[in-house]
Order: C-alpha cells, then sequence, then structure tokens
C-alpha cells in the first residue's frame, strides 16, 4: 500500500476526532427573559466540559505534530506498519469517548484513569511504529540521519509520558489530573524545543 493513502486516513481520522469533541457540549437552551443573566449561568456550568475539550484539543493536536513529523520522513509502509498505525489510530478515536465520559463523570478517578490509558496508547502505538519503521532504515530513506530518528523518537515519547503521570497526579487529587496536563505540555514543548536547538548548534560547531 501506498504511504499516502496511511498518511491520508490517518489526518482524516485526527481531524474527525477533533470536530467530535466540539458535540460533546450540552445543548443550548431556548432564549428567554433574562438573557445575560441565562448565558453567564450557561457559561458557568460549561467551564469543566471546556477544560476536558481544550486538554484533549491539545493532547490530539501534540499527537497530530508528532504524526506529521513521522510520516514526512516514511518512504513506504508495510503490513505490521500498517497495523501498528491503526492501533494509534483506534486510541485517537477512543480518546474522544474518554473525554465525553470525563465531561459526564467529572473528577472520577477511573474516567481519569482510563481517559490517560486511553491517551497513553495513541503515542505507545504511534512511537512502536516509528522504531519498527526506523530500525535498519526498514521504511525511511537509508541516509537519514541518526540524529533525526532520535529526535522523532524522543517526541512520541513525550504525549504518553503525560498521561501516564496524569493518573498519578489524578491519585493524589481530583485536580491533580488536570493540572499534570495543563502543566505537562508547556514544560514538555519548551523542553523539546531547547533540546532541539541545542543539537542544532552541537551541529554547527566546527
Amino acid at each position: 500500500m501506498p504511504i499516502q493513502r496511511l498518511t491520508r486516513l490517518s489526518d482524516i481520522v485526527f481531524a474527525v476526532a477533533m470536530t467530535l469533541l466540539a458535540l460533546f457540549f450540552d445543548p443550548l437552551p431556548e432564549p428567554s427573559s433574562g438573557i445575560s443573566q441565562n448565558i453567564t449561568e450557561l457559561l458557568l456550568s460549561q467551564l469543566p466540559d471546556f477544560e476536558v475539550y481544550i486538554i484533549t484539543f491539545v493532547t490530539l493536536a501534540f499527537y497530530w505534530v508528532t504524526h506529521v513529523h513521522q510520516f514526512k520522513h516514511y518512504k513506504k509502509t508495510d503490513s505490521v506498519h500498517i497495523f501498528l498505525s491503526l492501533f494509534s489510530l483506534l486510541f485517537v478515536v477512543l480518546v474522544t469517548y474518554a473525554s465525553d465520559l470525563s465531561t459526564v463523570y467529572e473528577e472520577e478517578l477511573i474516567v481519569q484513569v482510563f481517559y490517560s490509558l486511553a491517551a497513553a496508547g495513541v503515542g505507545l502505538f504511534s512511537s512502536a511504529a516509528w522504531l519498527y519503521g526506523t530500525y535498519n532504515r526498514r521504511l525511511v530513506a537509508p541516509d537519514l540521519p541518526n540524529q533525526t530518528i532520535r529526535n522523532i523518537r524522543r517526541e512520541s515519547y513525550t504525549e504518553p509520558l503525560i498521561s501516564l503521570l496524569a493518573i498519578g497526579g489524578a491519585w493524589i487529587a481530583p485536580w491533580g489530573w488536570s493540572a499534570t496536563f495543563v502543566v505537562g505540555f508547556p514544560i514538555a514543548f519548551l523542553v523539546q524545543a531547547q533540546l532541539s536547538q541545542r543539537e542544532e548548534n552541537t551541529i554547527k560547531q566546527p
């Protein structure tokens, strides 16, 4: 199968999953007297849903960026790589279901654990696909630099690590789950940027 077909399928799944998140908000009530007060009450009641929405959207966005970085280097695919990628996409869809659960059962430990495991599943299978595809340059260009392979491999570990750490945060306190995501992703972004810059500087040095 040409790699372009798998790339297209992956992009569609990510796009649909990120779009479906908006459907999980409570339906809007009919307008009535005291509109300003009603809107304020509605927005305040939706704050927990907004929090889950933002966490899920950012998580999927980070995964999609990693997906783009991986797939621009694949030259072909095979049966093993296809199934590893499909399992990763399975968990992408499962994350949207976990997000819906989180809006209904707020701060329930079992739901937070389920969400974290679903989110981690995306990255674990994506990482496995990258490890498989780059082993002996199986599915990538023979001259792909080792540094590029390491950078993307390290990047692919970030999201599942944050997701699993969030389980520990949920165990400590109900708010610890969301706090891990809110703090983890900015830190991960800054660390990745610093490491990439440092490696670029090392290469430029004579």
